[in-house]
């Protein structure tokens, strides 16, 4: 979920905003210390909302802020995205989880003990953030979603973000023709109770929200069926779907793979937007 930035310049400690000013042009330190913080502001502003608007002023915004002084923001806005979450505004859904025993699920469904550094995750989320053409800002949060609530229901965080990727190539307004939604691809006119701790339906286009009606929804599936591709299909809505090389089940899979190579410090096979 993007968040606004508007703290970004104040929060920024002395030290930084010396490298800060280090960085920028010598237009900008030609104007006074008060002006050229009004004009990096609205600058960085006009920079993070740009790819999403492609506003004519993304241009502009990129001279007015060097390359490295932009990854310095990015890089601090990334934590404070992380620090400033609110996870008392999402229940968790550890409780429904539970009520599902673990040992009716696939071994090959449960945490393949992936994410669990920085270095995995911010790896993971910068590719995610090149092949799916979403913000890195974005990307970072749908990888912290995605390991607090495989911590909830107790499934692998890879594969909450493999199902993602395929349902919605990481679109948390994504609609289908069916009435799937948000990032999961719930059908809410189905699951409508599960949105209730959330505010309602509404919630589906929240990726909190989703991420764990999604989730929870996914571990039933595979609890049910017997085995993780079978729970797959399940999902899908699809329980007699083929597995074949094109299938829904065989691209979750690939992409988790994938993911997990990346998390090793290995190449992926191949890159590109997901056409799920």
């Amino acid at each position: 979920m993007r968040k606004r930035v508007d703290n970004v310049t104040t929060q920024l400690g002395t030290s930084q905003l010396v490298l800060l000013a280090l960085k920028l042009t010598p237009f900008l330190k030609a104007f006074s210390k008060n002006t050229w913080l009004v004009i990096v502001f609205m600058a960085t502003a006009l920079w993070l909302t740009g790819p999403r608007t492609n506003a004519g002023a993304f241009e502009f915004a990129r001279i007015l802020v060097p390359s490295e002084a932009r990854q310095l923001l990015l890089e601090y806005t990334q934590f404070e995205f992380a620090n400033t979450e609110s996870a008392a505004a999402f229940p968790s859904i550890a409780g429904a989880a539970a009520a599902i025993p673990t040992s009716k699920i696939d071994q090959a469904a449960l945490d393949a003990q992936f994410l669990k550094g920085d270095k995995e995750r911010h790896a993971v989320a910068n590719h995610l953030a090149s092949k799916y053409r979403i913000s890195l800002a974005e990307s970072y949060q749908y990888v912290k979603h995605a390991v607090e609530v495989a911590n909830e229901v107790n499934l692998d965080p890879m594969l909450l973000l493999a199902v993602m990727a395929t349902e919605s190539s990481f679109n948390p307004n994504a609609q289908s023709r069916a009435g799937a939604q948000g990032l999961m691809q719930v059908l809410t006119r189905v699951h409508t109770e599960k949105f209730e701790p959330y505010g309602g339906t509404v919630a589906a286009f929240v990726p909190e929200a989703n991420i764990r009606v999604g989730a929870l929804i996914l571990k039933a599936c595979i609890a049910k069926a017997g085995s993780l591709e079978a729970g797959l299909r399940s999902y899908l809505g699809a329980p007699n779907a083929s597995s074949g090389p094109n299938s829904y089940t065989y691209k979750v899979i690939a992409e988790r793979e994938e993911l997990n190579d990346v998390a090793r410090n290995r190449l992926p096979k191949a890159s590109g937007n997901s056409n799920a």
